[in-house]
C-alpha cells in the first residue's frame, strides 16, 4: 500500500474532526444566557445633570480615588462621579441622579456647602468673542 492511500483518509478524518469541533464551539458560544440587568440603584439608572469643576481645600487632593471618596460623603439628590483632573488642582466632576426632579443648581448648592470644597462652578462651553476671520489678514480692531 502506498503512503498516499494512507495519508488521504487521515487528512479527511482530521479535517472532518476540526470542522465538527469548530461548529460545536460556535453553537456553544450562541447558547450563552441573556445579559443580566443592572442592579437596582446602579449607575446606569442615573441621568447626568451636568459637569462641574471642583477645587478642594487643602490638603491637596492628588488622586481620583481620594476625590471620589470626598465627593461620596456629600448627601443629597445628586451623586458625583470624578471624570478627570484638570490644571490648577481642579477636578472635572459629573453630577448624576436617578431623581427626575434633581437639577444642576441643587447639585452645585450641595457641593458648595461641603466642608472640603473650595470652589464648585458649572463647566460651560466657551465661545470666541469674535467671528472666524475670512482672510489671512488681521482684523482692524
Amino acid at each position: 500500500m502506498s503512503t498516499r492511500k494512507l495519508v488521504r483518509p487521515l487528512l479527511t478524518g482530521a479535517l472532518g474532526l476540526a470542522l465538527a469541533l469548530a461548529l460545536g464551539g460556535l453553537t456553544g458560544c450562541q447558547a450563552q444566557s441573556k445579559p443580566v440587568p443592572p442592579p437596582p440603584g446602579g449607575i446606569t439608572a442615573d441621568r447626568s445633570l451636568g459637569d462641574i469643576m471642583v477645587r478642594f481645600r487643602p490638603p491637596a487632593v492628588n488622586d481620583s480615588v481620594e476625590a471620589g471618596k470626598l465627593l461620596a460623603e456629600i448627601q443629597g439628590p445628586a451623586r458625583f462621579v470624578v471624570k478627570r483632573p484638570m490644571s490648577g488642582g481642579v477636578w472635572l466632576v459629573t453630577a448624576i441622579s436617578d431623581n427626575a426632579d434633581a437639577t444642576l443648581d441643587q447639585a452645585l448648592e450641595r457641593l458648595r456647602a461641603a466642608p472640603r470644597v473650595e470652589v464648585a462652578e458649572p463647566d460651560r462651553l466657551l465661545k470666541p468673542n469674535r467671528e472666524m476671520p475670512k482672510t489671512r489678514e488681521m482684523p482692524p480692531d
